[in-house]
């Protein structure tokens, strides 16, 4: 009982063994329930590549059987084929056109036909597939042979075949961008998305090195972000509060808070975005704490965080160039404060600026060369030199600017804090009957309670405050 009187009376900023111990016990629960059906470690990893004209023969061993339907697995590229099947291999009758919606998902085309074989004829540019499988009449996977080398690759994983297609096996939402584009990145491909720089793509991809193109391996890092931001957003509230109850309290509203969960464990790089932010706002706030007193090494240190983060934030999104204009008010509201106070510009100012000049501008832009220039095959024409970077950023820049996307649930951006309309991530139908859904939505108790404390606050700031302290 001591021990728990001891922390709730806790007043300084600094992390205490029992802050450690309370943030560990919040963060590895969160932790836990995070990685509950984060994704499947199996899927195809061997593909083909399929040109215009170009067919499929698959031959079911033995005798000709029933053939309920086909499910298969698209690559990095969709496709659209003519499906045909045959009972002797000889004569081959249309039966439908398989579209692939989009890459590296699992989809099931009806054939409900006795065959012996089938034959895909690829009708566009380019194809990929993974896998393909054939179920009969009771729903079991029969045999298959590849007539040719090159087809023997899309039935060598017949393991991986899920029992139902969901988010579990496929990408959803936008991941149909990002572990596609980390996916290129992996081998040497022609990166697909390139209307954002590229750090998250190649964060996202470091798992894939080691446990191939699977969803979990795809949703590995940003989960992880996720549960960093945990941490992060305790250590802050301790900063800014001095109390260890309100740090612990703003632990456990990130980890309940339903859109950060959702968002999080989805194959997308806007977890190292919103992390990178917070870490830079975390070390800025720890700047703005010292003191003049304080040795310069140690503000320059937290400078340098604030600024590595910042640029980091950046080189995943241009959103984190906001984050950025938030850091500019903060340094510079303590600067133009303190020499209010003083009555003087201090020198040490003229140094930690130029310091800032290093940190927040040079390094940033470093970050960004190294990302581009590591990773150069990028679409629509490369990136080699820092004129291409230019012109790179010349390009991303038109395409958000003239960018006009629509869909059901598009809504404006100030009607995102109350929640008015939740973003729909996916859906699938697992049984005859069943929908499963998944759904960004805020929790309620936290987004419309923020909203009306963030109210109190600016009130309570505006009316408090006074003008010496300007």
């Amino acid at each position: 009982m001591e021990k728990v009187k001891e922390f709730f009376a806790d007043k300084t900023s600094k992390m205490t063994k029992n802050d450690w111990i309370i943030l560990g016990i919040i963060t590895l629960i969160y932790a836990v329930i995070s990685f509950i059906r984060l994704g499947s470690f199996t899927n195809p990893q061997t593909f083909s590549e399929y040109r215009q004209g170009e067919s499929i023969i698959i031959e079911v061993e033995g005798d000709a059987k029933y053939i309920s339907k086909m499910r298969h697995f698209s690559g990095e590229d969709t496709g659209t084929y003519k499906l045909y099947t045959s009972a002797d291999g000889t004569e081959y009758r249309e039966l439908a056109t398989v579209k692939d919606e989009t890459v590296f998902f699992w989809k099931d085309t009806s054939i409900s036909q006795t065959i012996k074989y089938i034959k895909l004829e690829l009708t566009t540019n380019i194809g990929y597939i993974g896998e393909i499988g054939l179920y009969d009449q009771d729903g079991n996977l029969v045999g298959l042979t590849a007539i040719s080398e090159k087809d023997k690759m899309l039935v060598d994983e017949q393991d991986t075949i899920p029992e139902t297609i969901s988010h579990m096996n496929s990408v959803y939402f936008d991941e149909v961008y990002f572990p596609r584009t980390a996916y290129d990145y992996l081998h040497g491909m022609k990166a697909y998305e390139w209307v954002h720089p590229p750090l998250g793509k190649l964060i996202q991809m470091i798992p894939m090195i080691f446990m191939g193109m699977t969803p979990f391996a795809y949703r590995l890092m940003g989960n992880l972000a996720g549960i960093l931001m945990v941490a992060v957003i305790y250590v802050l509230g301790k900063s800014m509060f001095k109390d260890s109850k309100y740090a612990m309290l703003a632990g456990l509203i990130m980890a309940f808070d339903n859109f950060h969960f959702a968002q999080t464990r989805m194959g997308t790089v806007d977890s190292f975005l919103v992390l990178f932010i917070m870490l830079c706002a975390l070390f800025m706030y720890k700047y703005l704490l010292l003191n003049k007193e304080d040795p310069l090494k140690q503000k320059l240190k937290y400078l340098f965080y604030s600024g590595l983060f910042f640029g980091c934030s950046v080189a995943v999104k241009w959103t984190g160039l906001y984050a950025g204009l938030g850091l500019c008010i903060m340094f510079f509201g303590k600067m133009i404060k303190d020499c209010i106070q003083a009555r003087k510009f201090d020198k040490e100012y003229l140094k930690i600026m130029l310091a800032c000049v290093l940190y927040f501008i040079i390094i940033p832009c470093a970050i960004h060369v190294v990302c581009y220039l590591s990773f150069p095959n990028i679409q629509p024409n490369g990136v080699y030199s820092i004129g291409d970077i230019f012109k790179q950023i010349e390009q991303m820049y038109t395409y958000h600017s003239t960018l006009v996307a629509e869909h059901p649930f598009t809504s404006n951006w100030y009607t995102w804090p109350i929640m008015q309309k939740p973003v729909w991530l996916h859906v699938s139908y697992p049984a005859d009957g069943m929908k499963s859904t998944i759904v960004g939505l805020g929790n309620p108790a936290i987004w419309w309670v923020g909203i009306l404390g963030m109210i109190f606050v600016a009130f309570r700031t505006i009316k408090n405050t006074k003008m010496e302290d300007i």
